[in-house]
Parts: structure tokens; sequence; C-alpha cells
């Protein structure tokens, strides 16, 4: 069996993908591309092909597309294109900002077309490439362990990330297979191309196997790094909560770990937040000063229009300006049945009562006809009556410690224009009163 084949049924095996499971192959009309296609045809793999105009190099990227849709015709290869506008400014480098949406259109490729992975011809060449450019630039562990075999348990699939790149040119000269060359792959003025053609050779030259050697470190740097991120799962699992359009983080899940530590678990928030690989360790440090220095209620600006917010006890990521809140809410509480909030979280519903002392996440009432209850977002100037006095909302909030995001999710129940209820703070002591028959249950829903 060619070297290729073997490498790739191998890596497969160990990715437990089956014969039947259908790969979307990424290609580009490249030699690397055009020979995974090719290698996983020869396997018998269900594959389909897929190519990503960027909107660059103008004719030059036509005849890609040109190519790789005759190719996949000539194969009997079901094909599918996307065009994205990587052109288009956005305050990251042109690699990082065509990468993201090459990887973006390929995901809605494959959903639309129903296959189980994606599979990208990154080799033994790009990994050390990609060591080296973050090495330089500097970064830690998680930097180094570079291109992964594998992302979010298998989608994307990096099948000759063993193989260094002559390899795949061997396999394609052997059989007398086309591919398209980029002629921005000889511009020197681009880094990655400038380590291909200058700086890796002579790493060669000084010590043979050095490409390989470099490819192993971040093989290390990945199992190292997977360690450290097993270890910073529980606190994950603690204080993340995905809501209001980002990712909540608690602040003392930061408390006690060194700073390494500290930027891995910030930079895997920020990828739960939708900024996976965009966090530089510029970027960690600015947050992490933000932190030591920032009040409630300030925002930091991060790459790609996210933005960081903070809260008494949380901070959150997401898309710029901040967390989303729900619209205004006025709604009449039907008299039986449920009612949900998905926005905040909160489903009420009627039930008989059960018990003769009413926990306060219930509000009770006659059995018999009433006022009706409203439930409304709370207003500047609410007021609550307890223990014969009135108190306003907004000290009930600072009391119970409750951020502005939870204040501006909250769900105020009134009855005949009086507070009695508010599920989760606070309940009106005429809300408890023995002989009542139903009662007002609330419970909590999966974060918006």
């Amino acid at each position: 069996m060619d070297l290729v084949h073997r490498e790739a049924a191998r890596f497969l095996r160990e990715q437990r993908v089956g014969r039947g499971a259908r790969v979307l192959v990424a290609v580009s009309g490249g030699a690397d591309s055009v020979a995974l296609l090719h290698a996983l045809l020869a396997l018998g793999q269900r594959v389909e092909a897929a190519h990503v105009h960027h909107g660059l190099r103008g004719a030059d990227a036509d005849a890609d597309l040109a190519f790789v849709a005759q190719l996949s015709h000539a194969l009997g290869v079901p094909f599918s294109e996307a065009h994205v506008a990587a052109a288009e400014r956005d305050g990251r480098s042109p690699e990082a900002r065509a990468r993201e949406l090459r990887y973006r259109a390929l995901e809605q490729l494959r959903v639309r077309r129903g296959c189980a992975h994606i599979a990208t011809a990154h080799h033994r060449d790009d990994q050390a490439e990609t060591l080296l450019l973050r090495a330089v630039r500097g970064t830690g562990l998680a930097g180094l362990a570079s291109i992964r075999p594998s992302l979010d348990g298998g989608r994307v699939l990096r099948p000759v990330l063993a193989l260094p790149r002559a390899e795949l040119r061997r396999y394609l000269a052997e059989r007398g297979l086309a591919f398209r060359e980029d002629a921005s792959n000889r511009e020197l003025a681009i880094p990655r191309n400038r380590l291909r053609a200058e700086v890796l050779p002579a790493l060669e030259s000084i010590q043979p196997g050095a490409g390989a050697r470099l490819a192993a470190l971040a093989a290390l740097a990945a199992r190292a790094d997977d360690a450290r991120a097993a270890e910073l799962e529980p606190r994950l699992a603690a204080g993340l909560e995905l809501a209001d359009g980002g990712a909540w983080l608690d602040h003392s899940q930061l408390a006690g770990l060194g700073v390494p530590q500290r930027a891995r678990l910030l930079r895997a928030w920020a990828e739960r937040a939708g900024l996976a690989g965009e966090l530089s360790r510029v970027h960690v440090e600015r947050i992490e000063s933000f932190l030591a220095a920032s009040r409630s209620g300030q925002t930091l600006s991060l790459p790609r229009g996210f933005a960081l917010q903070r809260e008494r006890t949380r901070i959150w990521l997401g898309a710029a300006p901040g967390p989303r809140v729900p619209e205004t809410l006025c709604v009449e509480l039907p008299g039986d049945g449920a009612l949900e909030f998905p926005e905040r979280g909160l489903r009420l519903s009627w039930h008989a009562c059960t018990a003769p002392d009413p926990p306060a996440h219930l509000l009770r009432l006659p059995a018999g006809p009433s006022e009706s209850l409203v439930a409304r977002s709370p207003a500047p100037g609410d007021r609550v009556r307890a223990s014969g006095r009135e108190r306003r909302l907004k000290d009930l909030f600072a009391s119970a410690r409750w951020e502005r995001v939870a204040r501006a999710r909250a769900v105020v129940v009134e009855r005949g224009g009086e507070i009695v209820w508010i599920p989760g703070l606070w309940r009106g002591e005429s809300g408890s009163e023995p002989g009542y028959a139903r009662e007002l249950r609330a419970v909590r829903l999966p974060s918006p």
C-alpha cells in the first residue's frame, strides 16, 4: 500500500471514521488537497468536494474554482462551492480573516450536504511552519500545539498531517495527477512563504530532519496542553454560562491559578464565546489588566468586534456592545396552564397547593376568581411592601447582590397594581397565607 494511503487509512481508523461516513474534502486545487481527495477515494471513503472562493487573486481564483469543479465531475464526486469576501478588512491579518471565513463556509456546506466530517490537507511542513510562526510572534504552550489532527470531536479532520509535503507531491507525480499552483505562495513578503522558502531549508541544512522534529514538538505541546485543559474543565463547568449572546465566566474560577493557567482558562472561555484562536498573549495581558483595574459595568474592546464586560462577580464576552438584554415585558398571566419566558430563563405554571407552608419559589392564591396577575419587567421607582413598610426594588436587588443583567432579566408579578412576587428574589406576605388552594410555581429554564 502506498505511504499516503497507509497514513490516511491509519488516521481514519484512529478517528473511528467508517468508510460509509461522508467526508467533505476542502479542495483548493493545490497539490496537497488534490492528493488528499484522490487518496480518500482510493481508500473507498465516501467523499464530497468543496471549494471556497475567497474573492482574492482575480482570474487565478476563478480558474482554481473551475479546475476543482471539473476535477470533481471527472471523478464522479459531488461538488459544492462557497464565496466569501476575504478582502474586506476587519482588523485581522488577511490570513486569519480568510481562514475564519473559509472554515465558516465549509461548516455551512457540511451541514447543508449532510456530511459527517470536513477533511483538510494540512501536512507536517504546515505544522512546522505554524509552530515557528507562533514561536517568533510570542506564544505559550497552547500556541506551540499548532495544528491539531482533529477539531470538535472529529468534525474537522487532518488525515495527512503526519506526512511531509514532498510525499504528497510524490504521490501526484507517480500517478500523473494534475493540480494548480498558487502564484501567491511565491510572495516572500508573506511571513509563512518566507519561512517555507528560506528558514526551513536553512534549518534542514543545519540539522537534517528539523521539520519532522518541529512537528513532533507540536504534538508534545498538544498533549501537554490537553492535560492542562483537562485540569481546567471543572472550573469551566462550574463557572461558565452561555447566555445573553455570549459567555459568562465567574471571577472566582480565576482565583488561585498561576499566570499560565489563568491565560489558558481565559482562552478556553473565549473559545466558548466564539473567539477561538484570536486571543494573543497581548490580548490576554490586556484582559488581565482590565480585570485588575475595572469596575462593574465597564467594557473592553477585543478582536472581531467582540467586547468584554465586567460585572460584580462575573465577566461576559460576546459581540459588542455588550450582553443582550430581553425586550421590555408586560403580559397578563393566564388563569391556568403555563407561560414561558425563554429570554429570561423562566417558566411560570399553575398547580394545586401541595404543602401547608409554601417555599419562596411559589406564589399562593385563592382557588376562586381573583384579580388578574401581570408579569412585567422591573421599572424605575418600583417599590414593594415588606414588614409593614415600603422598600425600593433597587434596594432589594442590591441586598441580594443581583447584577445589572440579572435585574434586566427579572420578572415582576403584580396583582391589582401591587407587586406581590419577584421569582428568585422576593415574595409578598399576602402570597403565603394559609387556606389558599392554588399556587404559581417558578422554574428556571436553561440559559437563553
